[in-house]
């Protein structure tokens, strides 16, 4: 009896001291993984985050020009914010040759990047991931093709002017 008792002792201690390295590294395995994928969800909805920023000022930017362009005479400054990585929003006719030599490399790669050139409206840098033009309505940005308006330290100001006479709100 005593022997027995002796060799289960045994067994288990045995057990105990094999057993605990593997569920160390299991449990160190897991927590990895959890991390893992913690990591790849926020940089996931940090992109998804940058892209709504877009999508929010050009649906801001629509209503603005849609309102000046329907009041009878309107001089407003449209001020929104963009992600960081976003340097210019230009302003171009794609169907029409560029006569800026400023921005003629935006407008370059703008002209190879787009399949249709029905937009009006470019973020520049352009990445696939997000939306990279818009048609925006009603507006005239001048003589200048392209016109391009900086974005500083994620904010940009675009101003909005309809006279009585004007037919379209002149962006500059």
């Amino acid at each position: 009896m005593i022997k027995r008792g002796l060799r289960n002792l045994k067994s288990k201690k045995a057990q105990g001291i094999m057993g605990m390295p593997f569920s160390i590294i299991f449990s160190v395995i897991l927590i990895a993984i959890f991390l893992a994928v913690a990591i790849y969800a926020i940089m996931h909805f940090m992109g998804i985050k940058k892209c709504t920023e877009v999508g929010l000022f050009i649906d801001d930017f629509e209503r603005e020009t849609d309102s000046a362009w329907n009041s009878q005479s309107s001089s407003k400054t449209f001020t929104s914010s963009l992600p960081s990585r976003i340097q210019y929003v230009c302003f171009a006719d794609l169907n029409e040759d560029a006569n800026i030599a400023t921005f003629r490399e935006i407008y370059e790669k703008l002209k190879e990047s787009m399949d249709d050139y029905s937009d009006n409206m470019f973020f520049y840098p352009q990445e696939t991931d997000c939306i990279e033009s818009k048609k925006i309505a009603h507006i005239d940005y001048g003589s200048d093709n392209p016109y391009c308006i900086e974005v500083k330290n994620g904010k940009i100001e675009i101003k909005l002017e309809k006279g009585f006479s004007d037919a379209l709100v002149k962006v500059s």
